[in-house]
This record gives structure tokens, sequence and C-alpha cells, in this order.
């Protein structure tokens, strides 16, 4: 059966004044779509903004200007919508396609009428996707790569290099991006530009060292950009509203959800969560898995170097449920204690819950082993992975974690925001954790059906324009390379360690520089962590002193208190240095006057 032209779909749609007529008829009409590629049913050719799941590819037609379009959905309404869209843009150059008033369509249509707001919605989805197909055939054949640079590397009339955000229409969004030369190392001087808050002065004319990165991390033009745009031009609330504005912030969203996909490599996005940070993701499992799993007398497994958001959770579980709480040591490098830890695995064992980077130690875990050994006896794992998502590559699935939390603030995002991965078959087990809108299927006087994955635990209006800023952090750090990023640290780290260690009467916490992340964990005799601190503060330098909300770990070494140095891809050796000299300022004995 030929598929439908726009012609006929006019004629129908004036002759069937009905609702109910129009819908079956758009269920027909969908019937009749080519069949869809299954080599073609991937990821990166879904449609964001859509509830249902569609498909979409572009080719030239035999070679010509000329654009034709194959699609598919899962949902029959859904397929006659895309089946419309297909003879509405089928045959036209990229240019007719940008220019076409498919709002004109729409009104003749009385489309609106027709369409619940989401599914309205997911319609300007799909023709936001089709015009991003077209816009970029047209920056091909005009020879710019998709970052506004022509086919020889030169850039295109009206652009310059200068490291300053850059609009770039892709497929999916239009997302600003970081134009860095293609160097194996680090141009630090020239990263440095992108972050405003580093060209600060502070009082006495100090520049501003910050070495608090492991609290929260600062955020370049490319964020600040993403988050004003969508401010300025298409906020609106997501997935519900029907106008263009809704599709176009649903968008956003959704490329950003696709964004944190990709960066930690999770097989779908529903398996992706907006969470407020990595402390909402954990007590969302803590709520919700482990209130429909864990009973009396399982066993929970932490380490004695967790960070608090990873420790309250569970003992709070503890006190509803009843179940134990078992602890892992760590030695005295700082490196947990894996032949206690294989010994306090058994089988009442429910939750292994473990920090991928130690916050206070900087120490790196070993995960894969830590997460092989939790499967072998039947054990779920949770990472909490907001100090090392930022910094090391990340793939959960060669991992095969079951849930994985980490926040945006600490990776050049915005604060407010988190992910938690969990796999599809477990969260799909679990109930709702917060109910209102958004996170339901249907509701009745008698109850409630909840929504599909991931809806179902993004109650109530998310941060809308937080995800789109984390979105655009995550193509900066991929934009500069996260491998790049790790060994760019342990360069610092280790520099850090040489300049601290030869000061009389300090005293490092934690392993060696080749096993530990970007943090520098030291004591000073005579000192406390507090007032150390506020004298760095004084010289411009930003550190973190007290107890990083690792009052356990502080116990089991004795101490109240530690100052912590943390780094990021925008520090330098020479901030190092000055921290370095800094302290050693703190302890030289006062001239005479």
């Amino acid at each position: 059966m030929p598929l439908v032209s726009l012609d006929e779909i006019r004629e129908e749609f004036v002759e069937l004044d009905d609702r109910e007529e129009q819908g079956r008829y758009l269920v027909e009409i969908g019937e009749r779509l080519p069949p869809f590629p299954e080599a073609a049913r991937r990821e990166e050719n879904r449609v964001l903004g859509c509830q249902s799941k569609v498909w979409l590819i572009a080719g030239d037609e035999g070679g010509s200007a000329k654009l034709n379009f194959r699609a598919d959905s899962d949902a029959p309404m859904v397929r006659g919508l895309v089946a419309m869209l297909l003879a509405t843009y089928n045959g036209k150059t990229p240019r007719q396609i940008v220019e076409f008033p498919i709002e004109e369509l729409f009104e003749q249509l009385h489309l609106k009428s027709l369409l619940s707001p989401m599914r309205s919605n997911g319609l300007h989805s799909m023709v936001l996707a089709i015009r991003a197909l077209a816009e970029a055939k047209l920056q091909a054949d005009a020879g710019l790569e998709p970052n506004g640079q022509t086919a020889n590397g030169q850039m295109s009339h009206g652009q310059a290099n200068n490291g300053q955000a850059a609009e770039v229409k892709t497929g999916r969004h239009e997302v600003p991006q970081i134009l860095l030369p293609p160097a194996t190392a680090l141009d630090v001087e020239r990263l440095r530009m992108d972050f405003p808050i580093l060209q600060r002065r502070l009082e006495k004319n100090r520049p501003l060292i910050y070495l608090d990165n492991g609290a929260s991390t600062q955020r370049p033009l490319a964020v600040l950009d993403a988050m004003a745009d969508i401010e300025r031009r298409s906020y609106s609330n997501v997935h519900r509203g029907g106008h263009q504005l809704a599709a176009e912030s649903t968008l956003a969203y959704e490329h950003a959800r696709e964004a944190v996909r990709r960066f930690i490599n999770a097989r779908l996005p529903q398996e992706v969560l907006f969470t407020g940070g990595t402390t909402a993701g954990i007590n969302l499992v803590a709520r919700s898995w482990g209130d429909a799993n864990v009973r009396a007398g399982d066993e929970i497994v932490l380490t004695m170097m967790e960070h608090h958001s990873n420790i309250v959770p569970w003992q709070q579980l503890a006190e509803r449920t009843g179940c134990v709480i078992r602890w892992v040591p760590f030695t005295e490098r700082g490196e947990l204690d894996l032949e206690e830890f294989a010994n306090i695995l058994g089988p009442k064992t429910k939750l292994v819950a473990v920090t991928a980077v130690s916050n206070v130690f900087g120490t790196i875990n070993p995960i894969e082993e830590i997460i092989e050994k939790a499967h072998a006896v039947g054990a779920k794992v949770l990472i909490d992975a907001a100090q090392s998502v930022p910094h090391i590559p990340t793939d959960v699935q060669a991992l095969d974690c079951d849930f994985l939390a980490f926040s945006s603030h600490k990776m050049c995002g915005p604060g407010g925001v988190g992910i938690l991965y969990g796999k599809e078959a477990i969260l799909e087990s679990m109930p709702p954790f917060m109910g209102g809108g958004s996170m339901i299927h249907r509701v009745t006087l008698e109850g409630f059906t909840p929504a599909s994955l991931p809806h179902r635990f993004e109650a109530g209006t998310p941060m809308i324009v937080d995800a789109v800023g984390l979105g655009a952090a995550i193509e900066y750090l991929e934009h500069v390379g996260l491998n790049r990023i790790h060994a760019y640290e342990q360069m610092l780290t280790a520099h850090a360690h040489a300049q601290l260690t030869s000061i009389p009467g300090l005293h490092m916490i934690g392993p060696e520089p080749a096993r530990k992340g970007g943090i520098a964990t030291f004591i000073v005799d005579g000192q406390s962590a507090s007032d150390l601190a506020w004298k760095l503060d004084g010289k411009g330098i930003a550190v973190r002193a007290g107890h990083h909300c690792a009052m356990p770990l502080h116990d089991r070494i004795s101490q109240p208190g530690t100052c912590r140095a943390s780094f990021y891809l925008y520090n330098t050796l020479s901030e190092i240095d000055a921290l370095a000299e800094a302290i050693r300022d703190t302890i030289r004995p006062s001239r005479p006057r």
C-alpha cells in the first residue's frame, strides 16, 4: 500500500469532522508506513522529547538536493503523525523543509483539538528533529562542519576561535560547544578563559586560587550560556504542554538526558533519572528499592570512608526495617581492606554501597572487583560516583553496577541537579518514591497507575534549566576529554604531594598520588584545620576544612578535621606552589618588630 499523500490527508480531515474518526484515520495511515530498518532503531536515531519511541533517519533522493525521511514509532497514533510528517516533508529540499509553514498545516487540520498536550509536544519534537536534520544538510552543502568550521578547518564568516561558546545546531538540539585546539595535553591557560570567576581579583588585588573542587566546581561560559539561552528563548514546563515552547524545552531536557546516557554509557535513556543530586539519588534507592526489598536481618555493606550521603539513608533504612549495616574498614594508607570485605559478604548481603573515589583520602577504589564479589553472593551494588564521574571515564555497562549516583555541581554544571543511573529491569521493579504530577499514567478516585521509566521517578516540575546546564557541562567535558583531565589531575596531585610533604610538620592523609584522584588532604602540627583554611583564605586560596561530611572516617583516624585541596582541569602548578608557600608562611616564626 503506497504512503499517503498530503493532499489526501487534507481531504480526509475535512470530511472527518469527528475527533474519534480522525484518530482512527491517523492509526490507519500509520499502518501504511514502510518497514523501518531494524539496524536504524538505535538511540542516536531516537527523537528526543516524545514520550512514545520515535526513530527518524534522513537521506537524499538519489543524490539530488532533495531529502527523504524514514521514521517509525511504537504507538499507533504517533505512527499516523509520522506518516503525516513524511507526506509533508519528503521530496523537498532542505531549504523548503526549514521554511515550510508547518503550523499553518496543523491549524488547517485542527490537530490541536485532536491531540493531547503530550502528543502535541511530541509532534513539535518530531518537527524540530526534521528541521535540524535539514539544517545540518544545509551546513554540509555549504562546506561547514557541525562546529561552524569549513571543511578545511577554517572558521566561517563572523566567527573567531577565541575559546568562547558557539551555538552549534545538531540533529538533537542547539547546544553550546567550546572551540578548543586539538592538543593532546590540556591548554590550561586557554581553558581558564572559559571560566569567568577565575578572572576575579580578591581583596588586596589577590588572584583567586580555587582549590575546593571536591565540594563544587566552577562553571564555564558554555554552561552559563546554555542556561541563559533556554531562560531567554524557550523556557516552559516539559512533557505536558502542547505548544512550541514546551516542545523546545522538552527537547532540551531530554537532550541533556541523552548526553548523560552517552557520558556514562548507559544502555537506555530511561535508565537515567534526574534527581536533586547524589544525596537525592541515594535516598531514592533507599526509600524505593530498599523499602521494597530489605527486611529484618538482611545486611547492607558500607565502608568506613563513605560520605554521610551514603551512610545516613542506609541507617534510616535500618531503623525502618531492622536490617543490619556491616562496615568495611580501611588500612593505614587509606585503602579499603578487601580481605575483610570478602569476609563480610554472605547470603544475607542485600546491597553493597561504596564510593568510587573517597572525598577525603582521594582513594580510587577497585570498583570492578567490589561489584564482581558482591554479585557473586547475589547482592546489588550502588556506586557513589560524585568524586569519580567528573574526573575519570565511567562505563556503567562495563562496570555492571546496579545503581550509580553523581552530581552536576562537581562537574562544571549547576547545583540542585544530579543523576541516578539504574538498570532498567531493577528500576521497573521499584515503586515510585514521590507522588504527584508527571509520574503517573492515570489517576482515579480509587488509585493511580505510575508512568513508564524514567518519568515515574521524576515527580513534579523538574529542574529544567539546571538539567540543560548539566547537559552542556557534559559536552564541555567530552570536548576536553576525560582521559586528558584525569592524566592532568594526576600530575597536579603528584606535584602537590612533592611540595606539601617538604613542609615541616605537615602530614598527608591518604594513599600515594598514583592511587588517588585529584585530592590532597593534610594536617599541620599545631594548627587546627579551620584556622589553617582561614589563614589561606586571607591569601586568596580557597580550600576546604573540617570533617568533609565523613565523620566516621575522621573518628577512625583520630582527627577532628583535615584540610583538603582538590583540583580540576583549570588548576595550575603555580597555584599549588602558591598553596605550599602560603602554608610555609603560617608556620614560620613571626619577625620581631
